[in-house]
């Protein structure tokens, strides 16, 4: 029943607009009572949210699965390429996010919320990563980390401008990488060099490199 209500808030949302849709019209599109929506979403925000987090455990999940051999960058230009396609290969999704702005602020601190999960997902890329080089995780993987979300956003709005909302796979990755090549050297100099007045590696255990 959940996600039978949930596609038809979809639906609506990038039929109508997510403003005007109205929480009646989803219950009549589910062709259910107003009180069983109120039972599993009782605002619009909550159905958004739920979008959010469903995407973020995904690319998560994702993230994870990876091949521990498989080289950081192409870690990162996969994980790119993953978000891009869950966020825009149904449909499209900025709709539903512009559509939802208003004075309210809503819209902002679901963006910002967004950001700062996906920038944790980096992280947990970037300290498994020092710590395979025998590096005790620091500040900088925050740091490389927003880099990475602000130059993933910039270039995914590019490409969706240039290219129309047509997702072609193969373009999609060569231009991420074009920008990724741009700050890559420096970026990952700068998450595996030995935080200065560090004399002593971290030695990376396994029971700690499990937990992350």
């Amino acid at each position: 029943m959940e996600q039978r209500i949930y596609d038809a808030a979809l639906s609506l949302f990038c039929e109508l607009g997510y403003k005007q849709t109205t929480l009646s019209d989803i219950a009549a599109e589910a062709d259910v009572s107003t009180r069983t929506l109120y039972n599993y979403f009782p605002t619009k925000e909550s159905i958004l949210r739920k979008f959010g987090r469903e995407n973020i455990t995904e690319l998560k999940v994702f993230a994870s699965s990876l091949p521990t051999d498989m080289p950081l960058k192409d870690k990162v230009l996969e994980t790119m390429v993953h978000d891009y396609k869950q966020m825009f290969g149904l449909f499209d999704v900025s709709y539903i996010l512009h559509t939802a702005r208003d004075d309210s602020g809503m819209f902002n601190r679901f963006e910002l919320e967004n950001i700062m999960i996906v920038e944790s997902l980096y992280c947990m890329l970037f300290k498994r990563e020092q710590l395979k080089h025998g590096i005790e995780p620091n500040d900088m993987v925050a740091l490389c980390s927003s880099v990475v979300v602000g130059l993933y956003r910039n270039c995914t709005d590019l490409y969706r401008f240039r290219r129309k909302g047509v997702l072609d796979e193969k373009s999609l990755r060569q231009f991420y990488l074009s920008h990724l090549d741009v700050v890559w050297d420096s970026l990952e100099e700068s998450l595996l060099s030995q935080p200065k007045g560090s004399s002593k590696l971290f030695s990376a255990d396994k029971h700690l490199f499990g937990q992350l």
